[in-house]
């Protein structure tokens, strides 16, 4: 019964809020309730801690000594909030005491005896998502939150790559695409070009050589798409064997140049060494949509350009198709 009130409880903290059904499961593995009596002391200034608190039932009170040795009121806390976010990643001595103002009960995230960082460690996948949330919400309110960043042990950044770059080619990911792009679209310039690539033929490789064989080739394409791009472009995998390319400050004349050489060159791309010297030559069909022209999103600009990009691999592939040039399609 603890856990489902756990997992509860955990949904309504923002920092869990894109966690999974199983992995808000972890997180309320490594939670637990405590309870306290009015006027226990929760934690005190000048203490040691890297606790989240989410307050189940009671309220919560937190004070700074001032320099006239008197107390005074920083924020109360009631049912339902939580307090700590940034105690998570700083591992410094409190500066202010937290008080139960009534019987209290808390739910504690780590749980007493366990580290955040060996948790970031044990379970890198979600902890990335939490880390990457958490930087997010602290960047908002705090000014020196480069500099903690910054001073932090290198796992943090692996953590951080880990969230935005593809293993298997050093590309950025999905993730890239569908929420960091969305800060980045507005400072691009006036019109930015996305195109989504998808070779028509990949399957047959995996299908035929094997899924080794078909690794290599998508490390062969990742080269040559960021070979291609110029300089400022974004390359991205984004699922699979579907590529993406950003051009900021570009043109629907200028994507449709650079989306037909990337078609030409990575149909180029000789992959008679992972074929074993059997001849094999890919495809590709694009589709390119451009911001804020045909989209105002990069969510509805991925959308247009992944409609695109299907229409063209339905009409017989080998070909370039913009919102606006059907026409492009060879």
């Amino acid at each position: 019964m603890q856990m489902k009130e756990k997992i509860e409880l955990l949904k309504k903290v923002g920092l869990f809020s894109k966690l999974k059904g199983k992995e808000i499961e972890v997180i309320a593995q490594y939670s637990q309730f405590y309870d306290y009596k009015q006027g226990q002391i929760i934690f005190e200034a000048e203490s040691q801690g890297e606790e989240l608190y989410i307050i189940e039932k009671g309220q919560i009170l937190v004070t700074k000594r001032t320099g006239d040795d008197t107390d005074k009121d920083l924020a109360r806390f009631i049912p339902g909030e939580c307090f700590g976010e940034l105690d998570l990643l700083d591992s410094t001595l409190k500066s202010a005491t937290a008080v139960a103002e009534k019987d209290t009960t808390l739910l504690i995230f780590p749980m007493k005896g366990i580290l955040f960082k060996d948790i970031l460690e044990k379970h890198p996948g979600i902890s990335a998502h939490i880390l990457y949330k958490l930087l997010g919400m602290i960047a908002g309110r705090i000014r020196r939150t480069n500099k903690l960043i910054s001073e932090k042990t290198p796992w943090i950044y692996n953590l951080r790559r880990q969230l935005l770059y593809d293993q298997l080619t050093g590309l950025f990911n999905r993730t890239f695409l569908e929420e960091d792009l969305a800060v980045l679209l507005p400072e691009y310039g006036p019109r930015t070009g996305l195109i989504m690539i998808k070779p028509d033929n990949f399957k047959e490789v995996n299908d035929t050589f094997g899924h080794e064989a078909g690794d290599n080739v998508l490390r062969m394409m990742a080269d040559t798409v960021q070979e291609i791009l110029r300089e400022g472009d974004v390359s991205i995998r984004y699922r699979g064997d579907e590529f993406a390319a950003v051009l900021p400050n570009t043109e629907e004349s200028s994507a449709i140049e650079v989306a037909e050489e990337l078609k030409t060159g990575l149909s180029r791309i000789n992959i008679s060494e992972t074929t074993g010297g059997r001849g094999f030559y890919l495809t590709f069909s694009m589709g390119i949509a451009i911001y804020p022209l045909h989209a105002e999103d990069n969510i509805s600009l991925i959308e247009k350009a992944f409609e695109k990009m299907f229409e063209a691999r339905n009409s017989g592939g080998d070909c370039v198709l913009c919102v606006s040039f059907n026409e492009r399609c060879k």
